[in-house]
């Protein structure tokens, strides 16, 4: 790690532990532990159910990148790196950490490094696209007023800005060339192909719509976790209002600025949650709960990491 690289830790890890005391501070810890000891078992497999189900989607989705670029992998290969990556992004300090080591693992089953990243970056930006396009959903179903689909619109804008920005090039080889791995990151060739690879799949219309669709779906299946999670803490919110905020607590949760969005992730929840009435427990205990139940489900990727079947990079 570089001395750079060292500092941005630091910096993030220090507005994570920032931003953590300030939610603590006021927060009565008396509820909270109340909240987290006196779960509903009905409202928590749900939530469980519905992690397992959106990992699902998602290997399927990223499979059909996969295949429609003329590198096909069965379902439960998906479905293994699928569950490794999201181990990876639970135990690294960054939340796309996990994409780059399903990325190069993906390698070693399509033996093309730009084909195999180039399709985890296509996934990730139709996905991004995916959460603003969510947030709409759920305003026909409650009393919304201006500044709710305002704010819906604003970040609608902002993560379709995220796909607009990749078609820029040297944005786009900037974006790949996180994804890629130290030893590869010098090989401009590798991410100028892989730049044309994303281009051609956000470029393939029906592919793109098709993607987006479930990615829409996989969406509202993580708005169903929070909306399980709600129910089993006995707070009452509704999915609608779910479908709504989620999407923009996780674009803000994106942000690079502290450790895998631990104190933005728990400030965001309770920024959005409370404009429904949810109190500040009821609304950090749904996030740490949040992210235990997805690291909990992405326990097996570990052992599918560890003991996965040993195959060259490259043929």
């Amino acid at each position: 790690m570089s001395r750079k690289e060292a500092l941005k830790l630091v910096v993030r890890l220090l507005v994570a532990v920032v931003l953590i005391a300030l939610l603590f501070r006021n927060l009565d810890l008396t509820q909270l532990g109340h909240r987290l000891l006196n779960l509903s078992w009905q409202g928590t497999a749900a939530a469980f159910a519905l992690v397992f189900l959106a990992i699902g989607i998602s290997a399927w989705k990223w499979g059909l990148i996969l295949q429609a670029r003329q590198h096909p992998l069965p379902f439960l290969t998906l479905l293994r790196l699928y569950f490794v990556g999201l181990f990876f992004n639970n135990v690294l300090p960054t939340a796309v950490g996990g994409d780059a080591v399903r990325a190069w693992e993906a390698t070693k089953e399509t033996r093309e490094v730009p084909e195999a990243i180039g399709s985890v970056v296509s996934e990730r930006l139709i996905a991004g696209v995916a959460l603003g396009l969510t947030a709409l959903l759920g305003l026909p179903f409650i009393e919304s007023d201006s500044s709710t689909a305002k704010m819906v619109a604003l970040f609608l804008v902002i993560d379709v800005a995220m796909v607009a920005l990749f078609l820029i090039p040297k944005v786009a080889e900037g974006i790949v060339g996180k994804a890629l791995p130290n030893r590869l990151a010098t090989l401009k060739a590798v991410v100028a192909q892989t730049v044309q690879v994303v281009r051609e799949t956000l470029q393939n219309t029906s592919l793109f719509v098709t993607v987006l669709v479930m990615s829409v779906i996989f969406q509202v299946c993580v708005a169903g976790v929070n909306a399980a999670i709600f129910q089993a803490i006995g707070a009452h919110v509704s999915l609608a209002h779910c479908v709504i905020y989620t999407p923009m607590i996780f674009t803000i949760a994106m942000l690079p600025i502290s450790i895998s969005g631990f104190g933005v992730r728990e400030a965001a929840y309770w920024y959005f949650f409370s404009q429904v009435g949810v109190g500040q427990a009821e609304a950090v205990a749904t996030s740490l709960l949040f992210f235990v139940i997805v690291g909990i489900c992405s326990l097996p990727g570990a052992p599918l990491f560890v003991f996965r079947r040993k195959r060259p990079a490259f043929a």
